[in-house]
């Protein structure tokens, strides 16, 4: 992977500068970025990027992800089975949904009803139930591989709560994940997996909001490449035909062309065609 920046002698500053572009955090020398603001293309010294600026990342190749290996039922199962805990009255197991609005209950069912999962939610005294009616296997968060990482996300999102967008075009996926007590090791887990994701180049932000007891964490992203493979694991839901940050990218990356053709940087171009292009936001 590569930042799409110019170095020069003459640049140097004697000082490193550490910038945060969605989570990642980048150090360098002062150099040239070639920043997508306010829909031009501007060259910005590493020293005067500011926050919103958007930079161009390069990597080789898309995500590979085998679509075959995954199992629907277990990815579900396992966003499922976060919440647990055992009734001493009855003697028994149950997962649960913690602070799950009872009025969403019979709409969460039919959502699962139309990704063909066996599963089914119940309001009762112990919070919302969850019960999955095929398996009660259950898969540990920390022995998950990348793609199965990723099948885990898109349960929590189809959980814990949504796909940002409008008409066909999504924007976003917003996890809002409740944790408490026991439960907060979890959050260690989520970390993990984000780290796992930047390892190839996925981006996923993750954010707490702390009131009294409870922990609200949050899981956003906009990345494009996990935007495509949720959309189309939702399409027995719903058809997102467009992915937003794509088509802004691409509206980037055909000004960044022109740009860089009038420089006479005709490598550059060439490089372009041959990476994965995303936009990242300086944070």
């Amino acid at each position: 992977m590569v930042f799409l920046v110019k170095q020069d002698e003459k640049l140097y500053t004697g000082k490193t500068y550490r910038h945060n572009f969605q989570w990642y955090n980048f150090d360098e020398e002062n150099c040239i970025f070639y920043v997508w603001h306010k829909k031009e293309i501007k060259l910005i010294e590493s020293k005067n990027l500011w926050s919103t600026m958007n930079v161009f990342f390069l990597k080789d190749g898309k995500l590979e992800v085998n679509e075959l290996t995954y199992d629907i039922k277990s990815w579900i199962l396992t966003a499922c089975q976060i919440f647990n805990a055992f009734d001493e009255e009855n003697w028994w197991f149950y997962n649960f949904l913690p602070y799950f609005p009872t009025k969403a209950v019979e709409e969460k069912n039919e959502l699962f009803k139309k990704l063909w999962l066996n599963i089914e939610l119940s309001n009762s005294t112990k919070w919302v139930l969850i019960k999955n009616k095929e398996s009660e296997n259950k898969i540990n968060i920390e022995d998950l591989e990348i793609e199965w990482e990723i099948w885990f996300l898109f349960g929590l999102t189809v959980l814990y709560w949504k796909f940002e967008n409008k008409w066909e075009k999504l924007s976003a996926i917003k996890i809002q994940l409740p944790l408490f007590g026991q439960f907060l090791a979890i959050w260690d887990e989520i970390r993990n997996i984000q780290k796992n994701l930047q390892d190839e180049w996925v981006f996923i932000q993750i954010s707490e909001n702390i009131q009294w007891d409870k922990h609200t964490y949050e899981i956003t992203s906009n990345d494009y490449e996990l935007l495509e493979i949720f959309a189309k694991l939702y399409l027995p839901v719903e058809n997102f035909s467009q992915i937003t940050k794509r088509e802004l990218t691409q509206e980037a990356i055909e000004a960044l062309k022109v740009f860089v053709e009038k420089e006479g940087e005709n490598e550059i171009i060439n490089k372009i065609n041959s990476s994965c292009v995303k936009l990242l936001q300086k944070i």
